[in-house]
């Protein structure tokens, strides 16, 4: 099977066709870090197994900024198509919302090839720190890594530590790799560095939702069946991708094929994917976190248990559009309905 055209997409590409096919390989590596804070006493944790919570996140088109006026009646739920009723809600605004667990995930750096990789952040992670200030009590920041050589681990486990994360991520970034283009150790390597954040995250209880911000120039490309085989995977969970792409990194042009993996990863799981530049890296992540914070969690219940993938939309009910003519919805654009929470 094709997975690359080229070096271009020897190391960033498919790296992602196994990478979020997250929950079949043992854990490689950890770090045991400091314990996350108690929970917040405002923070509402809801314990059904079959409840699928759904994070929103509402912009206003016309200033960017979260809309954190709208109510429960406000929201529309279709499963496949038809309406659900929405069994819980919880508002970033009421600080009722489940904590952040903030993954910064990171390649290995390679001579030549920083602008495609993750190499252009190394040595510039101190200017995230002001955004990092903005993390609220119960978030909790971490470090993860992949090498094309097959290295995996996790750096830094959740941590309030601002000052420690950041550094470790420098002394990864720090690090180089010199390698010719391992395709399938590399994507293995991901693979287990993504499972490696899924399963630390599901030892906290109650589970803050996963946050996986790449810093990545994602130059990568693969048929787009492997790309939404391996979502459905990530579609199981409540994970949501993100990432900063600095503007020097070369875009991703492929034809027959899906382009930048990770932008559209972030899409489909109700993220996005930032352009910035070194002077705009703190806007970009404080923008990200604006929008969590300010999101709003939708929970219902499914009608089966069936294990395959089921379109998922939220819209705003007839009355709220007209008085909400400017907002804008993102949310995941599916999920995988199973025996444990979404």
């Amino acid at each position: 099977m094709k997975r690359i055209v080229g070096r271009a997409l020897s190391v960033g590409a498919s790296k992602f066709a196994t990478a979020f096919a997250l929950f079949v390989f043992p854990a490689i590596s950890a770090v045991a870090q400091d314990a996350p804070p108690a929970p917040h006493p405002h923070i509402t944790f809801h314990s059904s197994s079959h409840l699928v919570l759904v994070d929103v996140v509402a912009l206003n088109a016309k200033n960017g900024l979260p809309d954190k006026t709208l109510k429960r009646e406000d929201f529309q739920v279709f499963d496949n198509g038809h309406p659900v009723s929405i069994k819980t809600f919880d508002s970033g605004a009421q600080f009722t919302t489940r904590p952040l667990s903030l993954w910064f995930v990171v390649q290995c750096a390679m001579p030549g090839w920083e602008k495609e990789g993750s190499g252009l952040f190394a040595g510039q992670i101190d200017r995230l720190k002001p955004a990092l200030q903005s993390l609220e009590n119960q978030d909790t920041v971490a470090v993860a890594h992949w090498c094309d050589d097959g290295q995996s681990k996790l750096d830094l486990l959740p941590t309030s530590n601002v000052d420690q994360a950041a550094t470790s991520l420098e002394q990864v970034l720090a690090t180089t790799l010199n390698s010719d283009g391992h395709d399938r150790p590399g994507e293995l390597a991901l693979q287990s560095t993504l499972q490696l954040i899924v399963d630390e995250t599901r030892t906290v209880k109650p589970e803050p939702v996963p946050v996986l911000i790449f810093l990545y120039g994602d130059y990568s490309a693969m048929p787009r069946s492997e790309a939404d085989h391996f979502i459905g995977e990530l579609l199981e969970t409540s994970a949501v991708a993100y990432g900063l792409r600095d503007r020097r990194s070369p875009r991703i042009w492929s034809l027959g094929e899906q382009g930048a993996i990770a932008n559209y990863i972030a899409t489909q799981t109700g993220g996005e994917y930032l352009r910035v530049t070194p002077e705009t890296y703190a806007k970009g992540l404080e923008e990200i976190l604006l929008q969590l914070h300010g999101r709003y969690e939708l929970g219902f219940k499914p009608e089966v248990l069936d294990g395959k993938r089921h379109k998922l939309l939220v819209t705003l009910a007839d009355a709220a559009k007209s008085q909400h003519k400017r907002v804008r919805l993102r949310h995941r654009l599916a999920y995988v309905p199973t025996g444990t929470a979404n």
